[in-house]
């Protein structure tokens, strides 16, 4: 079938390109639509096992497997649509005035801050206010 479209396509004068070195494309940037996500965490990867996260995706009621995580460099990489709400455990994040950001330390330091935890807790609940 494939030979069949290849004759299709050169029949009506359309060049069949086929790429000799894919491997130069492997960290290319993919355009995914995650908007689909209640959230877009951006953290490190210790942040993600930490179990601070799971206890803490359970209280804002949002399944662990549903929310995307990135990393800061994933997420500055990132070029298609994100969701409305954004938690970043790795500094602040500007010119996204759509979304509802939330900022905090890494989860290894928020977790032995309380007043850390409730001003995540009170961004969220602002966020689920305005909604």
């Amino acid at each position: 079938m494939e030979h069949q479209k290849a004759v299709y396509l050169q029949e009506m004068g359309i060049t069949r390109w086929q790429l000799r070195k894919p491997q130069l494309f492997l960290n290319c940037t993919i355009l995914a639509d995650i908007s689909h996500a209640p959230m877009l965490i951006i953290c490190s990867k210790a942040d993600i096992r930490h179990p601070l996260m799971e206890m803490i995706l359970c209280a804002f009621n949002f399944p662990y497997d549903e929310v995307q995580f990135f990393s800061m460099q994933a997420f500055q990489d990132h070029q298609g649509a994100l969701p409305t709400m954004i938690w970043s455990t790795l500094g602040h994040i500007s010119g996204l005035k759509e979304h509802q950001i939330m900022t905090t330390p890494h989860l290894a330091q928020l977790s032995k801050e309380p007043l850390q935890k409730k001003s995540l807790w009170e961004q969220f609940c602002a966020f689920k206010k305005n909604k």
